[in-house]
């Protein structure tokens, strides 16, 4: 499985910058954005290439200049449901995402 692969419903889509593998999961059914650690929602939406002190996944991202433009990228995919690797699923993510970029930039 690698980006621009389909399982599913679900289209792979590359996401570097936490790990240089990283991949996202974009579900076209319901438009679910399974984005790993990108993003997380503990505390708060916000992106690992910055460290935040309720989630401090930045401490362990490998290239976070990659990582914040993986993070524009999963945006730019308008996804209606946020599902990070750690914290909750949010509803209608997109203001919440871009504050997210603002803060990482």
């Amino acid at each position: 499985m690698g980006p621009g692969d389909r399982v599913g419903s679900l289209d792979v889509i590359a996401a570097p910058g936490h790990t240089p593998g990283h991949v996202a999961l974009l579900d076209d059914r319901d438009r679910m954005l399974y984005c790993g650690d990108v993003y997380s929602t503990l505390g708060g939406v916000a992106t690992s290439a910055r460290v935040y002190p309720r989630c401090p996944l930045a401490l362990f991202t490998w290239h976070r200049p990659i990582e914040l433009e993986s993070a524009r990228a999963l945006r730019a995919l308008e996804p209606a449901r946020l599902a990070p690797g750690h914290g909750k699923v949010v509803e209608s993510p997109l203001e919440a995402m871009d504050r997210a970029i603002a803060r990482g930039s």
